[in-house]
């Protein structure tokens, strides 16, 4: 759960960082003649937007299939054996 949500977090600071190395690149050349706004709610829209995607990419790729015969947590020889999907047959 710690590296879901570490990587949500890089994904949300991915534009900052861009926008860090892109300062830092202006840095070395001549200042330009008049002052520019910084882009903070760009980059923030940016970053949520990355983070909001990322959730809906892993709700879409993750999980367990939801076709097939759900087997409930049973007692077996005196021990529990977990739930799960048994995959439903492929017709011939």
């Amino acid at each position: 759960m710690t590296r879901i949500i570490l990587e949500r977090l890089l994904l949300f600071a991915v534009p900052f960082a861009l926008y860090g190395v892109y300062l830092a690149v202006m840095l070395m050349r001549p200042p330009p003649t008049t002052a520019r706004a910084t882009p903070w709610t760009l980059l923030f829209i940016a970053g949520l937007s990355l983070f909001a995607l990322s959730f809906i990419i892993w709700g879409i790729t993750e999980g367990e299939p939801t076709t097939g015969l759900y087997v409930a947590p049973h007692v077996v020889n005196g021990k529990v054996v977990p739930g799960y999907v048994q995959p439903a047959e492929k017709p011939r």
